[in-house]
């Protein structure tokens, strides 16, 4: 099940990537027949319980505190490669990462030098933040609900 929402939200990351609208994305998810309704429900919560976190969050920090724009070095670029860097960048346009979040992922990513990344392997550090637990949630969270996924 994990794989199939990991294949969900990466076909929504993709999608949010080409500008296509939350409807689009859902219709052509349901008409792909690829995923069932409850894995396109879980990605889609995921995505939205991940952006409304981190406004609220951002709603409590302080007005003066501002936020950086993170920049790649030459040696993260050339581990992440051109496409990986901008998709990342995308993600952060779009709010579903932050720069802590991208910390995370080249923290990780760096523990593998010799390793090729792809967009999968990438898709894995994006969920793996989705579902952390240091930050606060919303009450009610489908991320409180995909833990224990039993109900009903």
């Amino acid at each position: 099940m994990t794989t199939k929402i990991v294949e969900a939200l990466a076909k929504i990351l993709e999608g949010l990537k080409n500008n296509s609208s939350y409807e689009d994305l859902s219709k052509s998810l349901i008409n792909s027949k690829e995923f069932d309704q409850k894995t396109i429900s879980i990605a889609f919560s995921l995505v939205f319980d991940k952006i409304l976190s981190k406004k609220n969050s951002k709603i409590k920090k302080s007005k003066n505190k501002k936020e950086h724009t993170r920049v790649f070095t030459e040696e993260e670029v050339y581990l992440l490669g051109i496409e990986n860097a901008d998709y990342l960048m995308h993600l952060i346009n779009v709010e579903l990462i932050d720069n802590t979040d991208l910390e995370m992922i080249l923290d990780q990513m760096n523990m593998f030098p010799e390793h090729l990344f792809t967009k999968n392997d990438i898709n894995w550090f994006i969920l793996l933040s989705l579902v952390n637990f240091d930050q606060e949630m919303l009450p009610g969270s489908r991320v409180l609900l995909f833990t224990s996924d039993t109900i009903n």
